[in-house]
């Protein structure tokens, strides 16, 4: 029950970062900006479990987390490209739904975790939800198939995450280790237009971004802190609550969710109950 309770507030913070990241008026150069101020936040964390001696990070835990950070460059890049190109609802959607179609079975097969009908029943509700939601019209082409490309990479660094939890590493310097990988290949592959609009972002919002900063880092720590206790796909999917959220954040910028989103939204909300009963 802690790891249910830990991945829904995930999920929250989860959507209320992407919320705020849509609302800059350059996404693609908020995402990174963000995530470097997530990536410094999760140090810290991993500095002080570690001087109190709570905190581990063995060397093939360093190698899984930097090969999570260049998934989660991926991931950022895409992320960046779909929120510019279309509204948060149907890309924070379609982004999920595709990712927990990719990661369940895989968690099944390679990993041998246990499907109950109970939590069986609930993972397709929320996967008729998010399918629901994902046939809206609301998102362009390009948004479509930048969100599709983000699920892949998040399906990716979810299992590399798992992996270097499995060592007994703790989740902080994981992840913090992710996190500067990520930022060093965004600086890196994103060029001179990248790294200037990282500094127009910071110098035109540094408050802004220091707070979507914490509740980035609170999101992916609570999550990986979950990952740890609980089964891959169990997590990721109930993870997926975090598009109810995304859908009630979508009112408050202006991008005006659909009914058909709204009932996907209930649908996922409702799967997510039934799996966290038959946990």
């Amino acid at each position: 029950m802690t790891s249910y309770a830990l991945v829904l507030v995930s999920a929250f913070l989860h959507a209320a970062w992407n919320a705020l990241v849509k609302r800059s008026p350059d996404p693609g150069a908020a995402v990174h900006a963000v995530v470097a101020a997530a990536g410094l936040l999760a140090g810290g964390v991993a500095l002080v479990e570690i001087t109190l001696g709570g905190g581990t990070l063995t060397l093939r835990a360093a190698v899984l987390g930097a090969v999570a950070g260049a998934l989660e460059a991926g991931y950022f890049q895409a992320l960046g490209r779909a929120l510019t190109a279309g509204p948060l609802g149907p890309v924070y959607t379609i982004s999920r739904g595709t990712a927990a179609v990719l990661v369940w079975p895989i968690s099944i097969i390679a990993l041998g975790e246990q499907l109950t009908w109970l939590s069986g029943a609930g993972s397709a509700l929320v996967l008729f939800g998010l399918a629901a939601s994902s046939l809206d019209r609301g998102a362009t082409r390009t948004a479509v198939l930048w969100a599709v490309g983000t699920a892949v990479f998040i399906a990716g660094y979810h299992f590399a995450y798992k992996e270097a939890l499995a060592t007994g590493s703790s989740p902080a310097p994981i992840f913090f280790v992710s996190m500067m990988v990520a930022t060093a290949l965004g600086a890196g592959l994103g060029g001179r237009r990248y790294r200037e609009g990282f500094a127009a972002v910071v110098r035109a919002s540094p408050w802004t971004t220091l707070g979507a900063g914490v509740i980035t880092a609170a999101a992916f720590l609570l999550f990986m802190y979950a990952l740890h206790r609980g089964g891959a796909g169990y997590v990721f999917t109930l993870r997926n609550t975090s598009v109810l959220w995304a859908t009630a954040f979508a009112f408050t910028i202006g991008d005006r969710p659909s009914a058909r989103q709204l009932a996907g939204a209930v649908l996922v909300f409702g799967g997510a109950v039934l799996m966290g009963l038959g946990h």
